[in-house]
């Protein structure tokens, strides 16, 4: 089994420990700086994320891979917003101008107020996990399709779909906790993201996936995504976690937001809340690597 490493491209240098509040203001000379340092580096990828607020991560993507050669990107996408046929010609073409570096994290959206600001005021969640499957199935079929094909569904109706072009390298990510997101990631997923947790809950998630997958013929990749703190012992990795945990409650208080009684409407957040609440207590997980 082979082993990538995906970093990360934020749009400025803000974090939780820097601000509380990430303004997403496009800092270019950042942006370079970023995609740079993580190709010397050796990674695999990077992630290039999406909000209501953000600026286009397919177009960042675009500008990071005119400068670099290897580096790969993995360009977060919430589909429902775009056209599955244009969306897929897009995604296309930066996979054919960046030759062959980019893959698509499908973001399906759980919160209700972030996806109103982009219109989607009606949907509730089961019907947007829906909406990606279908989303998904056209997307694919434009890549692969050798003549024109119609599409009549639930949210879609396509006539006569057809793109001229086809992506060289395309993996779609895909992530997401509830039931309704293991039955899609089974369905279309070539990589399963997933978050940290306890070895248990991440060993249950990844059954959980294969099954799903495994009813439509598929074995998917998985993607754990961790944010490391590095120590020389376990002890001073386990206090500079404190510090750090520290750092961010000021931040919040300091910018006036609340540090309890917030709950996430999505699965994989409250799943990743769940797990730091033990803290110390939790099995089989802590914050320290040896270098």
């Amino acid at each position: 089994m082979s082993v990538k490493f995906i970093g990360y491209i934020g749009f400025n240098n803000a974090s939780e420990t820097q601000a509380a509040v990430r303004s997403r203001v496009l800092d270019k000379d950042y942006v370079e700086a970023s995609a740079k340092a993580q190709e010397e580096g050796g990674f695999d990828r990077v992630l290039i994320p999406f909000s209501s607020n953000s600026p286009e991560s397919q177009i960042v993507a675009a500008h990071a891979a005119a400068i670099t050669s290897t580096l790969g990107f993995l360009v977060a996408h919430r589909p429902g917003f775009t056209q599955p046929t244009v969306a897929a010609r897009q995604l296309a073409t930066l996979d054919q101008l960046s030759g062959g570096r980019v893959a698509v994290h499908i973001i399906t959206g759980g919160a209700d107020d972030e996806m109103a600001r982009d219109g989607d005021t009606r949907s509730v969640k089961a019907e947007r996990y829906a909406r990606t499957d279908e989303y998904l199935t056209i997307l694919r079929q434009e890549w692969t399709a050798a003549r024109p094909f119609d599409h009549q569904g639930r949210f879609y109706d396509v006539k006569q779909a057809f793109s001229a072009i086809k992506p060289d390298n395309l993996p779609v990510f895909f992530g997401g906790s509830s039931p309704e997101a293991i039955e899609v990631a089974g369905q279309h997923a070539d990589v399963y993201a997933l978050w940290g947790e306890t070895l248990e809950a991440v060993q249950d998630t990844v059954r959980q996936v294969r099954r799903s997958a495994a009813r439509f013929g598929r074995d998917p990749g998985f993607s754990l995504s961790l944010r490391p703190v590095i120590a020389d012992t376990e002890e001073a990795a386990w206090k500079r976690a404190a510090e750090i945990e520290e750092l961010v409650r000021e931040n919040r208080i300091a910018a006036g937001l609340p540090l309890t009684g917030h709950r996430p409407p999505n699965a994989g957040s409250l799943r990743l809340l769940e797990t730091a609440s033990v803290n110390r207590r939790t099995s089989g997980c802590g914050p320290a690597l040896r270098p």
